[in-house]
């Protein structure tokens, strides 16, 4: 017996286990399909992302680019047209200042020339960052030395421009206006190669900002329209494969878990069952209602006599005779498969002792009650042997109850064959059932 029940725990831990079956699930078909459809649109998603980020830092550049142009040429022509109005000497060093006296006049040609340029506010700065000249009349004088842009034109002789959002500002007019774009830029003022002063000119490009805005959402729209195109494109076939392979896998799942010749579960399925079980019994400890599954171990008496008299095709057709006539006799929730040559074990979920008892002799009965028919005409006369075990609590080891079954059918056989034999653990019940008369008992 000792023997018995470790080559049975032997066989349950190598069936499918929890892991493999998880490994088996990420693997389906259905869920790499559905993992498709989600990184499709991750992907669509992160795509027009970057281009729209792309598109629009390359078209904003080409457009300060050419505020910054505009506000170039602008400020050349600002300064050569007011350079005497502007530039000064003190000291024999070029100064930009503005006289009292010419302010007035200055003020009117700046005002006329942003209008024929288009544009609504210019700033004029000396060396030390002082505003001596700005169509905003109340900030003149003002020293702006936390201003880094106006700092890195006048000592590094560059040009400095920057796209700005204002929620209202004053026009030429004196009228406020609101939520306009503008490009600030700053300009260097050069006298030979000394950097006397800037200017700050502002670009407004609320209008060109707004089309560059439309524009490149037509363009995400029409690259989404192609993007799920082409992803739809892509997906279509996949699916057909993918709904093929599902297919092909579950032939194969099939092939894997059926005994091809008598057509019930083979034995690693069967195992991985039993281990189900188990893990069920597992779950329902402490309740109030014990779990209990009991377990059959069928044998075909004589079944090496029958291949010898009716040849192996013949022990074949009987073998599937009496998986037919077991079938018969079981719930639709009960397990049986093929656990080795001519032998059969099967499961009874929710089955006590005495219940499993009336299930073998039913299935006894219905093997040995009529001969079994054969191909060429002949009939066979097949019995069957059985041990039954109960497992009655959590705790107890399936294992060794599949051992029990096991010595409770050799104790059948040994005792003549063709009758029941069960062994219990807790009660030692010896139990060899004489043959039932009539109808059976259903098991509730």
């Amino acid at each position: 017996m000792e023997q018995a029940t470790q080559a049975a725990y032997s066989v349950l831990t190598q069936a499918e286990g929890p892991v493999e079956r998880k490994f088996a699930a990420r693997e389906n078909p259905s869920r790499l399909l559905g993992l498709f459809a989600i990184l499709s649109v991750l992907s669509v998603a992160m795509i027009l992302a970057l281009s729209g980020i792309g598109f629009h830092r390359v078209i904003q550049n080409e457009m300060m680019t050419v505020a910054e142009e505009k506000a170039h040429q602008f400020a050349n022509a600002i300064f050569a047209q007011e350079r005497a109005t502007l530039l000064h000497h003190d000291k024999g060093r070029p100064v930009i200042a503005v006289a009292e006296a010419d302010f007035a006049a200055l003020d009117k040609r700046m005002k006329q020339t942003l209008i024929n340029f288009d544009m609504y506010k210019i700033k004029a700065f000396s060396a030390d960052r002082t505003i001596v000249y700005s169509t905003d009349h109340k900030i003149i004088g003002k020293v702006e030395d936390l201003n880094d842009k106006l700092a890195e034109v006048i000592v590094r002789d560059t040009v400095v421009s920057v796209l700005e959002h204002k929620e209202s500002v004053r026009d030429l007019a004196g009228e406020e206006r609101f939520n306009i774009d503008v490009v600030e830029c700053y300009i260097p003022i050069k006298v030979g190669p000394s950097v006397v002063g800037a200017f700050e000119v502002y670009v407004e490009v609320t209008s060109t900002h707004a089309r560059i805005e439309r524009a490149l959402k037509g363009s995400l729209a029409i690259l989404a329209g192609v993007l799920v195109v082409v992803f739809a494109l892509l997906f279509l076939p996949l699916r057909r494969g993918m709904i093929g392979l599902k297919s092909a896998q579950d032939y194969l799942r099939e092939l894997a878990s059926i005994d091809t010749l008598t057509g019930v579960f083979n034995r690693r399925h069967l195992l991985n069952r039993v281990q189900e079980e188990q893990a069920r019994l597992r779950r329902t400890a402490g309740k109030a209602v014990a779990p209990v599954v009991s377990f059959l171990m069928i044998d075909i008496d004589h079944f090496k006599k029958i291949n010898d008299t009716y040849g192996h095709l013949g022990g074949d057709q009987v073998l599937r005779q009496v998986t037919h006539r077991l079938k018969k006799c079981l719930r639709q929730y009960d397990v049986l498969g093929r656990y080795g040559g001519e032998e059969f074990l099967v499961m009874l979920p929710n089955t006590r002792l005495d219940q499993a008892l009336v299930v073998a002799e039913r299935m006894r009965h219905a093997v040995c009650g009529t001969p079994t028919p054969l191909e060429d005409g002949q009939g066979a006369t097949v019995s069957v042997s059985i041990g039954v075990s109960t497992v009655t609590d959590h705790g107890q080891d399936i294992a060794a109850a599949i051992a029990r079954a096991d010595d409770g059918l050799y104790r059948a056989k040994n005792n003549g064959r063709n009758q029941v034999c069960a062994l219990d653990d807790t009660a030692r019940l010896d139990a060899q059932a004489a043959p039932i008369a009539g109808a059976l008992p259903q098991i509730s």
